[in-house]
């Protein structure tokens, strides 16, 4: 028996010209089309015809179908779209997904490396990791299709929201199609995106009696239709493309429509009652199967819409030739399809026709054959990897088999907890319960197993109501079972954790103080020790930090006792880490110190996510006191390499921050925006903030000021009320800004406002606002000793940019006070503390203090004025070199020319701080000429020429003249 199947399709052209247009304008336009209508209407045969037309246009082809279950393979569709992109055109090793590849490999196992685990799993993280490998596989662009979205999964969902909201731009269309017919999760997903714009949904309707007509005549190979049957069956089909296709399937198989000579006709001795409902039409085709073949189809559908027919010979006691056989038949009866491309998955033709085979089975007959399946699976699957876990214990449900169900729920949430699948991890875990709940004799181990398992769900998830709830419920399931003290104590502390993270102290205090009262009398001493550590981190976190430190060294002593090892080391991490936090803010050596031990042992007992954390805190103490970023970059790729991307987001602003001191500011503006980026796709407003607000910094002191206030509005946007965001918008942004354009009553005003609104937050402190603040009202207002006292008590010593401009804040009141000397050796601190960036920062600073110099006669204001004139026009400081000029006029000093060069600075030696006088003299010392030889061709004097020359070894990282002089021969550069 033919296939009745349409080949083309009839009645949806203005929908697939929308979808090519789409495909072809996929990186300009919303990256989601919703295909949405009926069961049966023709979503999946549009989405298969679009994939048709995109593989011929040189796209790349992934597509992935949610199956229905009671309980979801969590990403199940995104697994099989990316099984099938590996399968094809294979997973490209590229720096853009360096980052994700942990996260991908939590997806695709054999892609990531042995023991790899991502430190950070998240539906936005995956969605990320999804989009980055989308963008880079090949060919032309990339089209997803995602089917049957009414039964994904939650995680499944949010990925495809955020890729709504993310595709626009990328070379990629995802396509996904969606029962709007049935409330579900990912309907008022699509209704959500659609009302923000990200997203286009297409309603496929029901197809008119002319097209209706038009099908069935395509069905049935002929110019047009008539008779009997077929006028029946255009009033029964009600317009759904898959009941025509069901039903003539249906006529065909009875015998009631045959082929003639001259076409198809009705053959008026056969009645098959044109079936009212597609289950009439799929029991009369699989009443029409031999009772061997029966038994297979009903097997197959026990297994769901898509079966593996491997497993069906041990569920039927056939072989499987036999199974074959059957296959073959129900393929011809239109109720499966051909294993393409697989050779060894089935699926029934629609959803409808499995649903339609289960439902009418007895609820004995159907018990039997899921028992059986679930045997057969098993036995075929030791382990059952991937979906058969759920698979498994689906049909242990469906027969009735409620602590075996509970068991693969159980490891079902496991699975699901290891990908980062939390909402699906949960719901897994409740319908293990209920299950246990509708056993006939009590499993309370299990039921502990459960909930241990569903605590720790509830606590990444950051849900505290639900970690007291379970946690009590655990405790008590505990009790039932004679757990010992040690258990339920680890448990309370665990607990303690996560609530103190959750900024839920004093629920947190409670945990740990009932965990102590378990562990009196225990001989475990860990438990001592990690009590102590969790309180210290409550303590820290309650703002008690003599208190936090006391605790912790306690914890740290219990953790030495106990040689760190095992669960050892993790304590000392966590103390080690509350002591760092702790003296970060008074002694930066003692924080170092508990940093670098918590590195040490974290390397050492392989603990990757304490491993970077102690990272990235050396990290940030080298760029407070240095501005130094080595640390930082290392931090950053150990986060990178462990798939901790939101930490390498925050890294990368610290890299902003760090590298915006310094003289490559392209190399710092890109590190923000990189941050920028990451954290608004991961949904990490204050960090955005923070990153916007970090690059209205690189741009003021570029003199950007209209392009930083943007920036700083921006900024204050994505966090509105934030202090540290509005410190660094207002401190750190507008101000340098208004210092740079020389106007020093804007950043006076400014920095007065900025300091006001700063106040709230003190762990702000090492802020450049900070140290802005007491500078400019000593140079320039009344309050400089008050608003010195201010910046010292926040802490804004922390940071080496703050000190510096706290130097020179004092050397300038110490001039007020007659202490000449003094005030001069205080500039020169200030001068060290700077001379660790670019040697911009030490002019702005001499010209801001060099007025008072003058005035009160300290240090050195006439030179450092000179030499600063060239290099800020040089780097483009005109408004500051000419300020320098006044200066120097209204003191009755020599004041220089304009001493720019007039060679071109190329970009990586500008980056090096290289001036266009300094690249004068760099050319013609590269023509071998002498410093007398120079000095007369630029009208400058020898003594200047070896300043410059000195200038450059040293920038260069040049040893003497000689390598100066040969460097500069081989340099390819404009004459």
């Amino acid at each position: 028996m033919r296939t009745i199947q349409c080949r083309d399709l009839v009645g949806r052209e203005a929908e697939l010209e929308f979808l090519t247009t789409a495909l072809d304008r996929a990186d300009h336009d919303r990256g989601l089309i919703v295909l949405a209508g009926e069961a049966g209407v023709g979503k999946s045969r549009m989405a298969r015809e679009l994939a048709s037309v995109a593989s011929a246009r040189n796209f790349t082809v992934a597509s992935g179908r949610a199956v229905q279950a009671s309980s979801p393979v969590p990403l199940r569709p995104i697994v099989e779209a990316l099984t099938g992109v590996e399968r094809t055109t294979g997973i490209p090793d590229l720096p853009a997904l360096a980052e994700y590849r942990p996260a991908l490999a939590s997806m695709l196992p054999d892609w990531g490396q042995e023991g790899q685990r991502a430190a950070e799993i998240s539906p936005l993280i995956l969605g990320e990791a999804l989009l980055r490998l989308l963008t880079c596989v090949g060919g032309k662009g990339t089209l997803l299709v995602l089917e049957d979205l009414h039964f994904a999964d939650p995680e499944t969902v949010a990925v495809v929201e955020y890729l709504a909201d993310s595709l626009a731009g990328e070379p990629v269309l995802c396509v996904a199609t969606l029962r709007d017919s049935t409330p579900s999760a990912a309907l008022d997903m699509v209704r959500s995106v659609h009302a923000r714009r990200t997203a286009s949904v297409i309603s496929i309707g029901r197809l008119p009696p002319a097209d209706v007509r038009r099908m069935v005549a395509d069905c049935l190979d002929q110019e047009d239709v008539h008779g009997q049957v077929v006028q029946r069956l255009l009033a029964d089909s009600d317009g759904l493309p898959f009941a025509v296709e069901e039903m003539l399937a249906s006529a065909i198989s009875s015998g009631e429509l045959v082929p003639g000579a001259n076409g198809w006709r009705a053959n008026e001795e056969v009645t098959t009652g044109v079936p009212t409902s597609i289950t009439e039409s799929v029991r009369h085709r699989l009443a029409g199967l031999a009772p061997k073949e029966s038994d297979v189809v009903i097997a197959a559908a026990v297994l769901g819409r898509q079966f593996d027919w491997t497993l069906i010979p041990a569920m039927v006691d056939a072989t499987e030739a036999e199974v074959l056989a059957a296959l073959q038949r129900a393929c011809e009866a239109q109720l499966v399809e051909p294993p393409c491309p697989s050779q060894v998955v089935f699926r029934f033709r629609h959803s409808l026709t499995r649903d339609a085979i289960v439902s009418d089975l007895l609820p004995p007959l159907l018990a039997r054959h899921a028992a059986t399946a679930a045997a057969a699976i098993q036995t075929a699957h030791p382990g059952l990897p991937g979906a058969l876990c759920e698979l498994a214990a689906e049909l242990h449900e469906m027969a009735g088999q409620h602590v075996q169900a509970a068991a693969l729920l159980l490891e079902a949430g496991r699975r699901s907890l290891q990908r980062g699948a939390l909402t699906s991890a949960a719901a897994s875990l409740a319908r293990g319960r209920q299950e246990l709940g509708q056993a006939p004799a009590a499993e309370p181990r299990m039921l502990a197993d459960i909930d241990d398992t569903l605590s720790t769900v509830h606590m990444l998830a950051g849900d505290a109501d639900q970690v007291v709830q379970t946690t009590d419920r655990l405790i008590a399931e505990l009790d039932a079972i004679g757990a010992p003290a040690s258990r339920k104590a680890e448990v309370r502390l665990r607990a303690a954790r996560s609530l103190s993270e959750c900024d839920q102290v004093a629920m947190a205090e409670e945990q740990v103080a009932a965990a102590r009262a378990l562990a009196e009398g225990t001989p475990d001493p860990r438990l001592g020790g990690w009590a102590d550590a969790v309180a210290a981190r409550c303590a820290i976190d309650a703002g008690k930090p003599d208190h936090a430190l006391e605790l912790a060294q306690s914890a740290l002593t219990s953790a030495e006792a106990a040689d760190l090892s095992g669960s050892a080391a993790e304590i000392a991490c966590e103390a080690l880490e509350v002591i760092g936090r702790r003296e970060r803010i008074c002694d930066t050596a003692a924080a170092r110190a508990a940093f670098e031990r918590a590195y040490q042992i974290s390397s050492r007992c392989g603990l990757p996510v304490r491993r970077i954390r102690a990272m990235h805190e050396l990290g940030t103490i080298e760029m407070f006191e240095e501005s130094g970023s080595r640390r930082l970059c290392e931090a950053k790729g150990l986060a990178v390499e462990c798939g901790a991307v939101s930490t390498a987001a925050v890294l990368d602003l610290q890299l902003a921050n760090a590298w915006s001191l310094g003289t490559d500011l392209d190399r710092a503006l890109d590190a923000a925006q990189r941050s920028q980026q990451a954290a608004a796709r991961l949904q990490m407003n204050r960090v955005e903030a923070m990153a916007v607000a970090a690059q209205a910094c690189i741009v003021a002191t570029r003199g950007e000021r209209e392009r930083t206030e943007a920036l700083a509005e921006q900024a204050e946007q994505l966090a509105p009320g934030d202090p540290s965001v509005l410190m660094a918008a207002t401190g750190d942004a507008r101000v340098t800004a208004a210092i740079v354009s020389n106007d020093l009553a804007a950043a006076l005003e400014t920095s007065a406002a900025a300091v006001k609104q700063g106040r709230d937050e003190r762990l702000t402190a090492p802020a450049l606002g900070w140290g802005y603040w007491p500078l400019l009202q000593a140079v320039a207002g009344d309050g400089g000793r008050a608003a010195l006292r201010d910046a010292i008590d926040v802490g804004a010593e922390v940071a080496c940019w703050n000190r510096g401009c706290l130097s020179y804040a004092e050397a300038v009141l110490a001039g007020q006070d007659g202490q000449a000397e003094r005030a001069g050796q205080l500039a020169e601190q200030g001068r060290r503390q700077f001379a660790r960036c670019a040697p911009w920062w030490n002019h702005i600073m001499h010209r801001l203090v060099a007025p008072a110099a003058f005035r009160d006669g300290w240090g050195d204001p006439a030179a450092w004025l000179t030499e600063a004139i060239e290099d800020l026009d040089d780097n483009g400081f005109y408004h500051l070199a000419s300020a320098c000029r006044g200066i120097l006029r209204q003191a009755g000093q020599r004041v220089p020319r304009c001493g720019r060069g007039n060679a071109h600075v190329p970009g990586d030696l500008r980056k090096l701080g290289v001036t266009s006088r300094e690249m004068d003299v760099f050319l013609l010392v590269g023509d071998g000429q002498s410093s007398a030889e120079v000095a007369a061709h630029l009208a400058i004097s020898p003594k200047t020429v070896e300043t410059h020359i000195a200038s450059l070894i040293a920038k260069l990282g040049l040893g003497c003249r000689r390598e100066l002089v040969a460097y500069a021969a081989r340099a390819s550069l404009p004459d």
